[in-house]
């Protein structure tokens, strides 16, 4: 019988030597697949939470303006809560500086709003029966119409901004 030498080892054993660098390799490569897709699934998810948020809180400044509407006309007392706004506000600035615009636009348009409630609560606490015969709401729903648009176009850009990016 004839002694095996180094060559004919070497050819044996390479074989089973391949297949375990092979084998770890893969190992780590699906490894690092699995965290790269996970990741950015994660981050995705976090995007759209966040954008959730923001559009959560521009209706609850919808609500609030509602609120403050009646409370201030027709209620007692005040609306001292303050603007689910702010909160919209603050997401915007520290995660999504592209929807500045937009923001400014709702905010912008809120401003006719308070003015016609803060004019009309002065109105009345004046002269209330004065301000019962003059009461005219056209001009805050013309007003609430243009809001709502800009509350639209806010949750339009933010729904396109949640597709997902492959």
């Amino acid at each position: 019988m004839e002694s095996p030498t180094l060559a004919t080892e070497i050819a044996k054993a390479l074989p089973v030597v391949l297949g375990g660098i092979l084998a770890l390799m893969g190992g780590g490569i699906s490894q690092w697949l699995t965290h790269q897709f996970a990741e950015k699934r994660e981050i995705n998810k976090l995007r759209r939470e966040r954008l959730e948020a923001m559009v959560k809180s521009l209706y609850a400044h919808e609500q609030w303006l509602e609120e403050r509407f009646n409370v201030m006309l027709f209620g007692e007392g005040s609306h001292d809560r303050s603007s689910p706004l702010n909160e919209a506000r603050m997401i915007q600035s520290l995660h999504f500086p592209e929807f500045s615009e937009h923001l400014a636009l709702v905010q912008k348009a809120q401003i006719p709003l308070m003015q016609f409630v803060s004019d009309q609560r002065i109105s009345k606490m004046t002269d209330q029966a004065e301000w019962i015969k003059s009461w005219k709401p056209d001009p805050y729903y013309e007003a609430y119409r243009l809001y709502r648009a800009a509350v639209d176009c806010f949750v339009e850009k933010a729904r396109n901004a949640m597709v997902v990016k492959k």
